[in-house]
């Protein structure tokens, strides 16, 4: 990484941003402001900028429901359409166009919300009215010079007969009432009474007496009338909803013009953040950043040959904080994703990819472990890769399953896993040939369950072994040879010592073996002991830090060679779930039943399991890498390199070769 510095006339400053965009192997950096010159301020357009993006984006989603679909999830891994830059910039002559678009579609949104909101309060409304249908008065009843009507509701089930016994009782010298039950339940009645003016106050106080209370709205005309008034609205609020939703769906030819658009603004947000970095005067502005060494050259003759500048490049500082960019080959680049989820490499790190990538597959196929499995993931990834040709991050993951399948492939002839044992299965049950022996190396579900659990765990010290030197180069580079050869061969000796020795309490062992692994066991401790505390000043200090250090080094080997059993624990679940899913489906004696229920169960079988097998692989296989391995030697804490690029979705930029 080196870094590059630009000074130009202040009238070309977009114009320098806009190539540097377009190539995106720049990143813009914060610099310590030049004498005589000030940063631009470029919040307030930025600021106008993310509201036109927060406005096109919510008229792509209002018209995405409006439009054919766009394909299948396959179709994802697609690499954006080419757009030619003439192209790309017509199109940004048309946006104010589209902008105008945008705000038309969420206008007719914002109408059909208003209309289903009236809808339904109106429906709400009709509801509520419904239990008085029948009343053929209005609800507001306006009283004459003798009679007064009350209308309202109780509590319970009361009828026409009980309401005029209790106002009887109630009110004994009272004689003209008469009430109209138009709507009872057992938890309300619906009600309207009638009575003399005089008598209107007793009435009243009465019916309150047992639960009579009056609704909060009560039209002043028929309820008959207002239901049908308001079903004819709720008719015409329909339509005008089908109307705007016409019209929204008439503009969904535009939806790749609004997708363009939220592209484009995304990428003028970017510009003009990227220019709150730079420095300027009246004349002339300044700016700073990083690019990666293979592109300097081409990048500083492009600028100097399109721009009146003057560009300089060179390495950053001892103390500078630079920007990490992995680069590795087709094989490790796929894991890189992996590492970046833990961390990006400090400085004083090496990138582990290109080391990290074979355990990576190697694991990730010894839990798996089944060859069909890994069949299908190397059809399905080889599929993807030529059909749709991913780019990116996109063809990076698409690489790494290929690999993990074809290791998966590998293991499960190893260890004799096809689709489970289906090959035995259709030998036995349909054939009537006996088993066959399926696997190539060791059989980890019959009697080499202890050999295989050993392998694991050599996997495992190899993997820890390596992580160690690793530890030792870097600290070697670091200038402290002592400590490099020391930690190192101190770790190799106890743990490579004790290994035959545990080993032999399972399966038989060479004596002669296991008295030198005692031997070069006894060295290593002594040599951590010895060694470890070799920081301290004083001989009780270095002794003490020792046999902590040997503490530490035993109790933590030992727990980290035993997370690898996972290896064998991970393939054996594969494995055995996959011979129980063909054995259920060989259950019936009919051979047509039989044959039947194996396909059923062989397909949803081996399709879950597939699935919660490649889930499992993939999280332990992380796990091994980052607790295991990564602590042996690894610190992290890089910044990921995030040069100033043409961030789009929906095109990539296509730069013709009269425009530089």
């Amino acid at each position: 990484m080196q870094k590059i510095e630009v000074i130009s006339l202040i009238e070309d400053s977009k114009k320098v941003i806009d190539f540097l965009q377009r190539k995106g192997v720049v990143e813009l950096s914060k610099h310590e402001m030049p004498e005589g010159m000030y940063a631009l301020d470029t919040s307030y357009s930025v600021t106008q900028l993310e509201r036109f993006l927060d406005t096109a984006q919510k008229a792509c989603e209002a018209l995405s429901p409006y439009c054919e679909k766009k394909g299948s999830l396959l179709d994802s891994f697609k690499p954006p359409r080419e757009l030619e830059l003439s192209k790309f910039l017509d199109m940004a002559d048309d946006s104010d166009l589209t902008m105008a678009l945008c705000y038309d579609i969420l206008e007719y949104q914002r109408d059909i919300a208003q209309a289903k909101a009236d809808t339904v309060r109106l429906e709400t409304v009709n509801s509520s009215l419904s239990v008085w249908e029948k009343l053929d008065i209005p609800m507001k009843c306006r009283p004459t010079k003798f009679v007064k009507v009350f209308v309202g509701t109780f509590p319970d089930m009361q009828t026409q007969e009980s309401v005029k016994t209790k106002l009887a009782q109630l009110l004994p010298e009272v004689e003209a009432v008469e009430a109209e039950v138009v709507y009872s339940s057992e938890v309300r009645s619906c009600a309207a009474v009638m009575c003399l003016r005089k008598d209107s106050e007793k009435v009243l106080e009465a019916l309150r007496s047992f639960g009579f209370s009056a609704p909060a709205e009560m039209p002043d005309r028929p309820v008959k009338e207002v239901i049908e008034e308001n079903r004819e609205k709720i008719s015409a609020l329909g339509r005008s909803i089908e109307e705007y939703e016409s019209k929204i769906s008439a503009l969904a030819s535009k939806y790749d013009e609004i997708c363009f658009l939220i592209d484009y603004l995304t990428l003028r947000i970017d510009k003009y953040e990227a220019l709150k970095t730079i420095s300027v005067t009246d004349r002339i502005f300044y700016l700073s950043g990083f690019v990666p060494e293979k592109y300097s050259q081409d990048i500083v003759k492009h600028l100097e040959d399109k721009f009146s500048c003057a560009v300089v490049t060179n390495e950053p500082e001892q103390d500078e904080e630079v920007p990490v960019l992995l680069e590795n080959n087709s094989f490790a680049a796929p894991v890189e994703g992996i590492t970046e989820m833990y961390s990006l490499p400090g400085k004083l790190d090496i990138d582990p990819n290109a080391i990290m990538a074979f355990f990576y597959y190697v694991f990730f196929g010894m839990m798996f472990s089944d060859a069909g499995y890994g069949l299908l993931m190397v059809i399905a990834t080889a599929f993807v890769l030529f059909k749709f040709k991913p780019e990116g991050q996109k063809r990076k993951t698409v690489l790494m399953y290929m690999y993990c399948g074809i290791s998966t492939m590998f293991w499960g002839l190893m260890f004799g896993s096809f689709f489970g044992d289906v090959i035995n299965t259709v030998r036995t049950n349909y054939l009537g040939l006996p088993e066959m022996r399926l696997y190539l190396w060791l059989n980890p579900q019959g009697d080499d369950l202890m050999i295989t659990m050993l392998w694991c765990f050599l996997f495992g010290i190899i993997h820890l072994f390596v992580g160690v030197a690793i530890k030792s180069y870097m600290t070697w580079k670091q200038g402290d040879k002592l400590g490099a050869v020391c930690d190192a061969a101190s770790i190799y000796l106890a743990v490579g010592g004790i290994a035959p020795v545990c080993a032999g309490m399972i399966i038989d062992i060479n004596p002669t073996v296991t008295n030198i692994g005692k031997y070069c066991a006894l060295a290593g401790v002594v040599l951590i002991v010895l060694t470890a505390g070799r920081q301290s000043k004083s001989i009780g200090g270095k002794l003490g830090s020792g046999l902590y250090a040997l503490y530490n080094t035993v109790s933590g080997y030992l727990s980290d060679i035993l997370s690898y059993s996972r290896l064998l624990a991970l393939g054996l679940v594969t494995g055995i779930i996959g011979n129980v899913v063909n054995m259920m489906g060989t259950l019936p004696q009919n051979t047509v039943i039989k044959t039947i229920l194996f396909v059923i169960v062989f397909v949803l079988g081996h399709t879950i399991n597939f699935g919660i097998n490649i889930i499992g692989a993939y999280v332990h296989t992380n796990r091994l890498q980052y607790v295991e391995f990564f602590s042996r030697f690894y610190e992290g804490g890089g910044t990921a390199f995030n040069p100033l690029k043409v961030n789009s979705k929906s095109f990539k930029l296509k730069e013709e070769k009269n425009n530089g």
